[in-house]
């Protein structure tokens, strides 16, 4: 069966699939629409296996006779369109039968403790990640995040790479992201957490964050409260954090810089004025044959632009076209850049 969470949309009409299918006998136009929506998503032949498992399981499960009956009775329900339509108020009570079974059992399965799951992305690759609470964590190229979510908190950690979360709003289960030596704390946002050499970032798109510097040693004691900091942020907002968690000073993004957030989660890159050096680290995060330097003091000339990790070729050409630099792309492993 497969792991992924399955959305309210597909349970409703695996319940409705189910309920039809044990009403009345299915015309072969029917059965060829059930079989059409199983085979169009591997959710939907989960779903309608979660729901028989329930109802199979409701004799057993409950003694209330008048539940019993509306069992047996929906399952008695003639093929006739017409008789069907009268039953409808068994078939309706039945949907709703399985529903509240559906709910119970996720109910019952949500109150314990999950294991973590793991997500990582390889070299140039991106993930969306759609958690069971509905919200979305897009990673980014050679990210890894780790998930573990409990009863009363949803507690994620992100190892490595950089992550633009969605978080669906809860109240009741705070969303708390660990990085580094650094905790974001968020109810219903979007925010994004970067870990880089020695440093992390948070930058705050919408809502509301909470950022805590807890050092590892006291985290591990369980103290949580002495040297603690902590920052709020607002919207278009962003804080940089140590591995030791000691927090830096807020920082109101730029217009530039707010394209920056969110060229990535479209795959491009938009730079104004980076050093060369800096923009050849930042996509050599999205490729295997890396870009050198041969000149060092190439490396200072300052770049602006869009551009696309993925459309290496066209990457260069505008290196070429737009500053004073010469491609040798015929290195065996690398692509080497120097001076004209």
């Amino acid at each position: 069966m497969n792991s992924a969470p399955i959305p309210p949309h597909i349970r409703v009409a695996a319940q409705e699939w189910f309920v039809r299918l044990q009403s009345f006998a299915p015309s072969n136009t029917a059965y060829a629409a059930f079989e059409r929506w199983i085979a169009a998503d591997p959710l939907h032949a989960d779903a309608y296996r979660a729901v028989k498992a329930i109802w199979l399981r409701a004799g057993v499960v409950t003694e209330d006779t008048a539940l019993d009956d509306i069992l047996q009775e929906a399952r008695r329900l003639p093929p006739e369109p017409t008789l069907v339509r009268r039953a409808w108020p068994t078939v309706a009570a039945a949907a709703c039968l399985v529903l509240a079974l559906w709910s119970s059992h996720e109910l019952q399965r949500a109150s314990r403790d999950a294991p973590a799951v793991t997500y990582a992305t390889a070299t140039g690759e991106q993930r969306s990640v759609y958690l069971k609470d509905g919200s979305i964590v897009l990673l980014d190229t050679r990210s890894e995040l780790q998930v573990l979510y409990k009863q009363h908190e949803r507690r994620l950690r992100l190892l490595s790479g950089q992550a633009d979360f969605q978080v669906a709003h809860d109240a009741e289960r705070p969303f708390v992201v660990q990085a580094g030596g650094s905790a974001i704390t968020a109810t219903g946002t979007r925010f994004q957490v970067r870990l880089g050499e020695g440093v992390g970032m948070v930058t705050l798109l919408q809502g509301r964050v909470i950022v805590d510097s807890v050092p590892e040693a006291q985290r591990l004691n369980g103290n949580t409260h002495s040297g603690e900091q902590r920052i709020a942020l607002q919207p278009g907002e962003r804080l940089a954090f140590g591995p030791d968690g000691g927090l830096g000073m807020r920082k109101s993004l730029t217009d530039t810089e707010l394209a920056q957030v969110h060229g990535w989660l479209e795959g491009t890159l938009v730079v104004r004025e980076w050093p060369l050096s800096r923009l050849l680290e930042e996509m050599n995060r999205y490729t295997e044959v890396p870009y050198r330097l041969q000149d060092p003091g190439l490396g200072e000339l300052l770049v602006s632009g869009s551009f696309r990790p993925d459309d290496r070729e066209s990457f260069l050409l505008s290196l070429e076209y737009g500053w004073p630099i010469e491609v040798d792309r015929d290195r065996v492993g690398e692509i080497v850049l120097r001076s004209k």
